[in-house]
């Protein structure tokens, strides 16, 4: 089995779980992220033994913090559009799997990471868990599908309230608003999930082949929200408020990382 960057991959009895694995960058996406996330779908695809899959993080902290910051601050206009395209065509993929997926979330997931997600059939969460599609606050508008999967699963009015006001919240609102399955401890989540795929695996593979079809086509409409928001990704990068913004951030979380360190040095100074 090839082996990647930024995930890991594990296998047992018809489970296979990929574990996003950049703790350096809390998990963030990026394109080599997404490349793999692709070869990973791939891989799934074309291995009949597989029969549930599982998306997960290494990091009890983080699923994804979203986006690499560095990344987008790189990126202009018209690369933004293709950007929104690829990773809608990727989690698009992962959408079109013909067998059950299953979001395991850990810690904080936000913007891409629950654009990800909501790609699955069921998202489980542990009690950490925390949940935001906040790319308001930064000027920028969801580029993978946040604007079109969190209005199916949470309704016009909730996803609004969530995009607009670039709301946070808790596992246990993300579930009281039918975001998530539910909700587990920490300790013990990643057993609880195991257990959930058995109890998958020992129904018929075909019928619920046959059952995803048939609901995804009860939900889906078309193309044309996600075309929407790839034209308007590369409208908000055009403008220029995106970069103010991030480099507004970056800027402030340097402040605040030597304000740190000079509160330690003091410390041991002491």
């Amino acid at each position: 089995m090839e082996e990647y960057n930024n995930w890991l991959i594990e296998e047992q009895s018809g489970i296979f779980w990929a574990k996003l694995n950049r703790a350096d960058k809390m998990n963030a996406f990026n394109q080599e992220v997404a490349e793999e996330l692709n070869k990973i779908i791939m891989y799934v695809k074309n291995t009949p033994s597989i029969k549930v899959f599982v998306i997960g993080t290494a990091s009890d902290d983080y699923f994804s913090a979203g986006a690499d910051v560095d990344w987008f601050m790189k990126i202009n206009g018209p690369e933004a559009v293709d950007v929104s395209y690829q990773v809608h065509q990727v989690f698009g993929n992962l959408e079109r799997l013909s067998i059950p997926v299953i979001a395991a979330v850990k810690g904080l997931c936000l913007t891409a990471g629950l654009e990800l997600i909501m790609c699955s059939d069921m998202i489980y969460a542990a009690e950490n868990a925390k949940f935001g599609q906040i790319e308001c606050r930064f000027g920028i508008t969801p580029g993978g599908g946040g604007t079109q999967r969190l209005t199916r699963l949470v309704g016009p009015l909730k996803a609004k309230e969530l995009i607009y006001l670039g709301r946070i919240i808790s596992s246990q609102e993300a579930a009281k608003i039918g975001l998530v399955n539910a909700v587990f401890e920490l300790e013990d989540f990643d057993t609880k999930i195991n257990k959930i795929c058995r109890k998958i695996i020992l129904n018929s593979s075909e019928a619920i082949r046959e059952c995803k079809f048939m609901i995804q086509q009860a939900t889906y409409i078309n193309d044309t929200g996600f075309q929407r928001e790839e034209i308007v990704f590369g409208k908000r990068f055009a403008s220029g408020e995106p970069n103010e913004r991030l480099s507004f951030m970056k800027a402030q979380q340097k402040r605040e990382k030597r304000k740190e360190e000079r509160l330690k040095k003091k410390k041991q100074e002491n």
